[in-house]
């Protein structure tokens, strides 16, 4: 373990003298490296939902229902323009449905196995729609091996295909199919080359629901942990990537827990990821 012992802390929606972000409170300790996104809002594509039929949103019969049914977490992107399918055909490994109006499949994240394939939805009137199966984690979207909580697999794959559209790509919106009444996400990460521990307290006033984990290790064993006990048998892990997820009693609210990201080598890299509802 590296022995330069850290504390940050990490206030979900607590309103602090020094706080460094307006949504989350995030304070550090001096020298410190622990980071954090804002906090990440969580909205339902437009195009999906009884509540935008007749309003000439492109929802071909079905596409709402089976990502209801199938997806998980999600990332999708509206091109101001219309996109011509043939561009981005070839960026799919399989195609499970084609029509002249959308192409369903799996696209490869680059520098990953095929297990980490995203679903995709591209329709011609330029949605682009990027999404895993309500069975995976939500942790399996961080990017461990780029060490950076500033993209995510799901941005990776929408970017992709925005790009041999010739789209204009700018951002993605995320939302869980599996948890309609969450509104945000939050992501908050660990270098392991310069420390590998934080501290966190999630308040009970917010509703939790889902605490997942990602694990980028050194070495030949890595583990992330959580108070003392090592999480990660409970993970899938190949090529040193580890993901997860915690159950609620292993994170407690109103509770100062002690997460640790670690390996027997000192270039691991850990991220705690946490879907939850502001009232």
């Amino acid at each position: 373990m590296n022995t330069q012992s850290f504390r940050k802390f990490l206030f979900i929606g607590a309103v602090i003298v020094v706080v460094l972000l307006v949504t989350f409170g995030l304070v550090y300790k001096p020298g410190t490296s622990a980071s954090s996104n804002p906090a990440i809002h969580l909205q339902r594509p437009p195009f999906v939902g009884i509540a935008n039929a007749g309003v000439g949103l492109p929802s071909p019969a079905g596409i709402g229902e089976q990502l209801d049914a199938e997806a998980g977490i999600s990332a999708y992107y509206k091109s101001p323009d219309a996109i011509t399918l043939s561009q981005v055909r070839g960026q799919f490994r399989t195609i499970e449905t084609e029509t002249a109006d959308y192409i369903i499949g799996s696209v490869p994240v680059p520098n990953y196995i095929e297990n980490f394939d995203a679903h995709v939805y591209v329709h011609k009137a330029g949605w682009i729609l990027a999404y895993y199966l309500r069975s995976d984690p939500t942790s399996k979207i961080l990017d461990a091996k780029a060490r950076t909580i500033n993209t995510t697999k799901l941005k990776t794959v929408v970017a992709a295909i925005a790009g041999a559209a010739g789209a204009p790509f700018t951002d993605v919106t995320y939302y869980d199919f599996r948890y309609p009444n969450a509104t945000n996400m939050m992501l908050v990460a660990e270098d392991g080359d310069n420390g590998n521990d934080f501290m966190i307290q999630l308040p009970s006033s917010y509703g939790y629901f889902d605490r997942g984990w990602a694990l980028l290790y050194g070495g030949s064993a890595g583990w992330f942990g959580v108070d003392g006990i090592n999480k990660a048998p409970q993970a899938w892990c190949v090529s040193n990537v580890c993901y997860g997820t915690l159950t609620a009693s292993e994170l407690l609210p109103d509770v100062t827990h002690t997460i640790v990201a670690n390996s027997d080598y000192i270039s691991s890299y850990g991220v705690l990821v946490l879907t939850y509802r502001v009232p």
